[in-house]
């Protein structure tokens, strides 16, 4: 559309990012796990043992090398970067990683719901010459890149993807598995139209369903209006 204005990238800590009073690709999650009958997940960085999650740290090191604290419990620092430096072998992706922004965070309204959303990117590349291109780095324990293509679609990254894409109206969307175990392969996926349509069914289900909970199931119904509740901040 001609009268489109693409969202700013708007550089924010992770805290003021997750206190912004919208609706996250992973409050969907949250949403989808109540749907399914899965426990709440934890709204943190940490994993269950207060640890930095290994993620979290791979996508400081990556993105935000400066802001990376060695020493942290239960990490491994020489497989973090050498995580990092088995992305950077792959020239492509490392020529975008020197274009793009890192970790911005997106406010905006989703138009079929009217709802007020945000996103934080791992990387957006806005460059002369450049299709508009969001990348999305996922560790994973994917067996080769057959597998983690598989994994994109099971866990919801094709939502993500669309999700982003639509909000900024990308012209390319990019997610790359990076293994962490041996023998720590990088696998980049080009999300493609069929994805984004896919994800982008799953991610509007949703948003109608967190406006209106009570259409849930009746035997998740509590459940969902729990989750509900909570990413809408009326708990």
């Amino acid at each position: 559309m001609s009268d489109f204005l693409r969202p700013d990238l708007l550089r924010l800590d992770y805290d003021t990012y997750r206190a912004m009073p919208a609706v996250a690709n992973s409050d969907l999650s949250r949403l989808r796990d109540a749907l399914d009958g899965r426990p709440p997940r934890p709204r943190t960085l940490t994993d269950n043992s207060g640890a930095l999650s290994f993620g979290t740290a791979f996508h400081t090191a990556l993105l935000e090398p400066a802001d990376y604290q060695p020493g942290q419990p239960g990490l491994n620092d020489t497989l973090v970067w050498w995580l990092v430096e088995g992305v950077k072998l792959n020239t492509e992706i490392n020529r975008l990683l020197e274009l793009g922004t890192p970790e911005p965070s997106v406010l905006f309204t989703e138009p079929e719901t009217g709802t007020l959303c945000k996103l934080r990117a791992d990387l957006v590349v806005d460059a002369p010459g450049e299709p508009y291109t969001v990348i999305d780095f996922k560790t994973t324990m994917a067996r080769d890149a057959e597998h983690f293509a598989w994994q994109c679609s099971a866990y919801d990254y094709d939502r993500q993807a669309a999700f982003y894409t639509d909000a900024l109206r990308a012209k390319r969307f990019i997610l790359v598995g990076v293994q962490k175990v041996e023998p720590f392969s990088v696998f980049p996926v080009e999300v493609t139209p069929l994805m984004l349509h896919e994800g982008r069914n799953k991610y509007q289900r949703l948003l109608r369903l967190l406006q209106a909970p009570a259409t849930a199931p009746a035997y998740r119904a509590e459940a969902v209006q729990a989750a509900a509740d909570t990413i809408l901040g009326t708990e």
